[in-house]
């Protein structure tokens, strides 16, 4: 029986650790080039604002620097993603202020 536990507590770990390595590669919906064009922004990955970003906020900035529209409008792509950390740090400010609330629901009143 003791042979058993071990096994399983081995398969166990194998198994975290495999889903541990594959969580790290794909954290955060920002991939290593993503880092790579924030770098050349002036915008370090472990600094705020960068540190106080959602999953789903990191997912938005990946999505900005991937976007076709501004593709062939390099300024417009860099604005969008430099002022990005600062508009999802001021939601979290103001969802912080309004327990309960979120920012982008019918009907809230957060300033455009």
């Amino acid at each position: 029986m003791r042979k058993e536990h071990r096994n399983t507590v081995a398969m166990g770990l194998v198994l975290a650790g495999l889903l541990a390595g594959s969580a790290g590669a794909f954290a955060f919906g920002l991939s290593d080039e993503d880092y790579d064009y924030l770098q050349a922004q002036h915008i370090d990955r472990n600094k705020p604002p960068m540190l106080d970003l959602s999953p789903k906020e990191r997912t938005r900035i990946h999505d900005l620097i991937t976007d076709s529209q501004t593709a062939h409008d390099p300024a417009a792509r860099d604005k969008n993603v430099k002022d990005a950390p600062t508009l999802c740090l001021s939601y979290q400010l103001w969802e912080k202020a309004h327990p309960g609330k979120m920012w982008n629901e019918p009907g809230t009143a957060f300033p455009n």
